[in-house]
């Protein structure tokens, strides 16, 4: 038996006391072979002492070297069956090729028999359908006249085939021959030889002119030109004085003859005189 125990997880020897009591060791026993490191047979493990602490973990298994880890081994018998794949589908392209290729070469070597004969030729003459091409109908652009004189407006429009039709309006706010408007707008596509009306401004007629109101002719005795009076009256007096009218005249007033109401008295032209 040796001297010292050794305990098998590696904490060392046991402390001392816990080994058996040594009124009753165990007689040796002769062996050839040697007895493993521990405590004799029948005796009790020895307890933990205190204050060790936990025993050390046990080293992680080792791992296995990389080529031997299986999904190596997968990825490896994958790529090699695309490989085979690969390889037969080449070798049945080939093949596939090459027997084409000899069917080609078969068929034009060897030629079918023929059989030379005339068949009878008719003449027929198909009915020909002349279709003339759709034709495009030309078309002008309608130009800007607004704001033109109709003098230089009209050769415009007949330098692109078109025709014009004139219409007057009477208007002061443009000048007189001014084209106003059209009947088409600006840049309007039509076909040549149509008709484009333009109004043309005119000058408005004059004011109308307001004749004074003429009086009716006056009927009055020319013997007396300062005053109206009526030849065809009774008399006429003068007023202030000894006559009894009926129909008075404020004087003086000058009187030419014949004085046929007698109001120049004297005769010299004056006739009414106030003293």
């Amino acid at each position: 038996m040796p001297d010292r125990w050794v305990n098998p997880h590696g904490w060392g020897p046991p402390p001392p006391g816990s080994g058996p009591p040594s009124q009753d060791p165990p007689p040796p026993q002769p062996s050839s072979r040697r007895r493993p490191p521990g405590p004799p047979e029948g005796w009790p493990p020895p307890p933990h002492p205190p204050g060790w602490g936990s025993p050390p973990p046990r080293r992680p298994p080792p791992s296995d070297p990389w080529w031997r880890r299986w999904y190596v081994i997968l990825a490896a018998a994958l790529a090699l069956l695309g490989v085979v794949a690969l390889a037969a589908l080449l070798l049945l392209a080939v093949a596939l090729s090459d027997g084409y290729d000899a069917s080609n070469t078969a068929s034009r070597s060897t030629a079918p028999p023929t059989t030379s004969y005339s068949l009878p030729t008719v003449a027929t003459t198909l009915p020909t359908t002349s279709t003339a091409p759709p034709t495009t109908t030309p078309t002008v652009k309608v130009p800007n006249l607004v704001g033109m004189n109709l003098v230089r407006a009209k050769p415009i429009l007949a330098d692109r085939g078109l025709r014009g039709t004139i219409r007057y309006r009477s208007t002061a706010r443009y000048p007189a021959g001014m084209v106003i408007s059209q009947s088409h707008r600006t840049g309007a596509r039509v076909v040549p030889d149509s008709r484009i009306t333009v109004v043309v401004a005119k000058a408005p007629p004059p004011p109308p002119t307001t004749a004074p109101p003429t009086s009716a002719p006056r009927n009055c005795d020319p013997s007396y030109p300062d005053v109206c009076l009526n030849p065809n009256a009774e008399d006429y007096d003068c007023a202030g004085g000894s006559g009894n009218g009926p129909l008075y005249v404020e004087g003086p007033i000058s009187v030419s003859p014949p004085d046929p109401f007698g109001l120049d008295a004297d005769g010299d032209g004056v006739g009414c005189e106030r003293d």
